[in-house]
């Protein structure tokens, strides 16, 4: 017998973001998924503001000005006053680019671990899926 749950489009993306988790934890136990996303978005645009990193990371406001606390804390990004005292520009420190380097090809692997029973073509297909309902 099949049951409700087992149709529901949103069951099933929980279920595989619960089993992505587990296997980001187990090779990535001191980095979460928001902190990696925030590390990444800081990386690839070095000065990037607060509010441009929470939009790019898909983090909102009080969960992002947490998650910078403890990078700061942890020597991984500093915050520095913009040019026109109002923003708060972020930049990876020495050790960030460090944790990052090392992370990514960790994280490529969880991904591809997860994504492998896809082919290309569906792998496509599920992201522009994905990226339909997130708009």
């Amino acid at each position: 017998m099949t049951s409700r749950m087992d149709q529901s489009v949103f069951h099933a993306m929980r279920r595989a973001m619960q089993e992505h988790g587990a296997r980001w934890q187990a090779k990535l136990p001191g980095l979460t998924k928001p902190q990696y996303a925030v590390l990444i978005a800081i990386s690839e645009t070095p000065g990037l503001d607060q509010a441009s990193a929470g939009q790019r990371a898909a983090t909102d406001k009080a969960t992002l000005a947490n998650l910078l606390l403890r990078l700061e804390e942890r020597g991984l990004i500093e915050r520095t006053v913009g040019t026109d005292r109002r923003r708060r520009e972020l930049r990876l420190t020495p050790a960030g680019e460090e944790l990052l380097a090392a992370a990514v090809p960790v994280v490529e692997g969880v991904n591809e671990s997860m994504l492998a029973p896809l082919d290309a073509r569906e792998r496509e297909q599920l992201v522009a899926l994905l990226t339909k309902l997130a708009v």
